[in-house]
């Protein structure tokens, strides 16, 4: 097992200790059948949708921090800085979830699956509270229509008040203006819980959804949503990011949670995570690039020949990235050109002339 693999592993265990802990069991961690000892809105930080019509007192946030919000402004007394009202301070809990994502007008079917955790109170044993846990997990085929302008509603199977939302809209002359073909729609997925508040408060929580996740499949795959920022920007920075960046898109986009996926399945997550990869300089043969090879250096003509190498395979990339660059949209490729420009600069520049 190399270093990188170790760490890798080490890295994954501590995400998912992290999962755990912040949200509890999930489809390959944790504990299904799990049993605890208080309330799991008291055990977990996030992960779980409150009632829709719950009292405020049930969906209000009673852990919120609030020191920082009341914290005064930067250079006045603690002593005369309003204090926020009661009703600013109130962070309610989520009562809902979703996903959006983009299909071809082709597609006519998507597949919904729902997954989350009941937990029930049991009697108290030895003056103990008993929470036990129940994984569920359904599966709703959806037809695909052309257009709803407002949300259609579809019971969740063995939801108990759990429904899934669906709102989807023609995405317009936006498609062809960013690459999208004609006839592209964009289609949110809610998953809503509307059950029934418990009275008590003791055992309101088993009227809530924990662990809540929604998992979409279409018969066709999803398209990548492009971010228009660096197109519509006149901010060199973001051109540039434009442009680096302009093979990678998102496949979804999440609400009131994170959205991870591909173009084959998009899922919601609450703690998102994502892969860096290494960056390491390329090895270039007969080039001296290292400080004590640079402090060896003889004279001119010895740094010449030793540095000659760094230009020349600096030269082949510039020509490399050429065959590279797009030709459309028009900003796009212009900032390309300019990029190109600025690197051919260098070679002209008499520090690098040969």
């Amino acid at each position: 097992m190399t270093i990188e693999t170790a760490s890798a592993e080490v890295r994954g265990k501590l995400v998912e200790a992290l999962k755990l802990d912040l949200v509890g069991p999930g489809q390959q961690i944790g504990d299904a059948k799990e049993v605890l000892p208080q309330a799991p809105s008291r055990w977990y930080l996030t992960g779980f949708l409150a009632p829709l019509d719950a009292k405020p007192e049930q969906r209000t946030d009673a852990d919120a921090d609030d020191d920082l919000d009341a914290a005064g402004e930067p250079g006045l007394d603690d002593d005369i800085t309003p204090e926020p009202s009661a009703t600013a301070k109130q962070r309610y809990l989520p009562s809902s979830i979703g996903l959006s994502i983009l299909l071809p007008k082709e597609a006519k079917e998507l597949e919904v699956r729902v997954r989350w955790g009941d937990y029930r109170r049991e009697g108290d044993v030895a003056g103990a509270e008993r929470w036990v846990r129940s994984a569920k997990e359904e599966q709703l085929p959806l037809e695909l229509k052309s257009k709803l302008s407002s949300p259609v509603e579809y019971k969740v199977p063995g939801g108990d008040g759990l429904r899934i939302a669906v709102m989807i809209q023609p995405v317009g002359t936006f498609a062809s203006q960013s690459g999208l073909p004609d006839g592209t729609r964009t289609i949110s997925v809610f998953l809503i819980n509307r059950r029934t508040p418990k009275e008590l408060d003791e055992v309101k929580d088993e009227s809530f959804a924990f662990q809540a996740g929604l998992e979409l499949h279409a018969d066709r795959t999803f398209l990548a949503r492009p971010d228009a920022r660096g197109l519509m920007s006149d901010e060199w920075d973001e051109n540039v990011a434009d442009l680096q960046y302009r093979d990678v898109g998102e496949f979804a986009v999440g609400h009131n949670v994170a959205a991870a996926g591909d173009e084959h399945k998009v899922w919601t997550c609450w703690i998102p995570e994502a892969e860096v990869e290494r960056v390491a300089p390329a090895e270039i043969q007969g080039a001296a690039l290292g400080m004590d090879d640079l402090g060896a250096l003889v004279d001119g003509a010895d740094a010449v020949a030793k540095l000659l190498p760094l230009v020349d395979r600096y030269r082949e990339w510039i020509e490399r990235q050429r065959a590279k660059m797009p030709t459309a949209p028009p900003k796009r490729a212009q900032t390309g050109q300019n990029l190109l420009n600025n690197a051919k600069g260098l070679l002209n520049n008499n520090l690098y002339k040969t």
